[in-house]
Formats: structure tokens, sequence, C-alpha cells
């Protein structure tokens, strides 16, 4: 549903861009230099979320018709898990435990061009880098007397590109439909492995390492900029 209100709004934009192309700048249009916005993903039932998978997105007009727009975000968790074991037939009892530690941080930045920023609504196109790193480490303690970790470390750079259309109901707010790809190459290292914990000996081990391509197009979102 989100994608098809998307397609609907850029077609509309975009059409009311070309045929306003001769309209005096809108006093409520804030594609101004020196503006700054904070953006929003508009989700499912019109709730805000992060912006393209990052915690915060900001903007800046560098003048009426060019902008940087950039995002970042960390995810960290910690999680630490105790599970009982009882064999009520055989008496028997027993636990294990899991530790999950990971880190993950990306960092979105586009430079956008607003061909006719004197229109009422303004279509847009972007391009910029994409960059991501991700660190993990997984630690069992299971029933049998042995450990098992796992260590996965990853990163990925490329480029993103944009198109879209933004209107402004308000100086201060703006609508915007857009779609966007990216393409990225990285490299993860995978190591698995299991130690028996009164002799300290490796027992399993598995490592894989890979370059990895990722091509994803075809995103659509619509989203909502404050402007101060």
């Amino acid at each position: 549903m989100k994608t098809i209100a998307a397609l609907f709004l850029i077609a509309l934009l975009t059409m009311n861009c070309f045929s306003q192309a001769k309209d005096t700048l809108n006093s409520r249009n804030s594609l101004e230099k020196g503006k700054w916005a904070v953006q929003f993903e508009v989700g499912n039932d019109f709730k805000l979320s992060s912006f393209d998978g990052v915690i915060i997105s900001l903007k800046y007009s560098l003048s009426s018709k060019f902008a940087v727009r950039f995002g970042a975000g960390v995810n960290a968790s910690n999680s630490d898990q105790t599970l009982d074991f009882k064999d009520y037939y055989y008496g028997y009892t027993g636990s294990e435990s899991f530790n999950d530690n990971s880190k993950e941080v990306t960092f979105i930045s586009n430079i956008l061009f607003y061909p006719n920023p004197r229109s009422l609504l303004n279509i847009f196109f972007g391009i910029g880098p994409r960059a991501s790193y991700l660190d993990r480490n997984d630690e069992r303690i299971y029933i049998d007397g042995y450990k098992g970790y796992r260590k996965i470390n990853s990163w990925a750079l490329g480029l993103n590109g944009v198109f879209g259309c933004e209107w402004f109901p308000l100086k201060f707010l703006s609508l915007f439909g857009e779609y966007s790809v990216y393409g990225t190459y990285g490299k993860t290292t995978d190591e698995d492995y299991v130690r028996e914990i009164s002799t300290g000996e490796i027992v399993e081990y598995y490592y894989l390492y890979s370059d990895n391509f990722q091509f994803r197009g075809n995103i659509a979102r619509l989203g909502l900029s404050l402007y101060f």
C-alpha cells in the first residue's frame, strides 16, 4: 500500500512540477540557503519512523537548488540468557547460558539537486556515498561442558541515488515521495568454533571469508521534513 501511494504521489508531483515551471517563488517554500531539516519516514498507518534505516537524517540547504542530506545510525545490543533444564525421569538438571553482543554503524549521504526551486512542487535528484560496519560476538556455554564462540565482522561501501518530489503545505513542513537505489561492495569474516571447557581444546572450527556485492533498487518511501 505504501509503495502504491508513493508511486501515485511521485507521478502527481512530477506532473505539477513541470506545469508550474513559471510560478514565482512560493512564500511557504523553505528551499533557501542555510535552512536545516529533520526528516522522517511515513510508515503504515501514517506512523513516523527513522529514515532509511538510520537513527537520524538531516538536510542542509547549500542554496535554493542544492542541498546535502546525511544520516547516521548506531545499533548496539547485548543479551544474556540462561536456560535451565530438568529431566524429571532421570533426575538430571543443568543449564545453558547465552551471551550476544553486536554493534552496527550505518552512514548515508546525498547531494540533492532541485532543478526548479521556484515551483510550488519541487522535483529533486541525488547521489552520494553509503557505508556500514557490523561487529558481532556470540558465546554459548553448553550443558555438556563445551563453550561455543562466533565472531562476525562485516563492512560495506558504495553509492546510493534518489529521485523524488517535495511539496510544502507549510513553510516549515514538507511532504515528499522518492525512489532510491544503492549498490555496495564489502567483505565479511565469520568465525565459529567450539572449545571443551575442561581442557581448552578446540573440537570444532569453522571460518568463512567472503566478498559481497549488493544492489537494491525500486525502494519507494513517503517522507516528512521539518525545517528550521
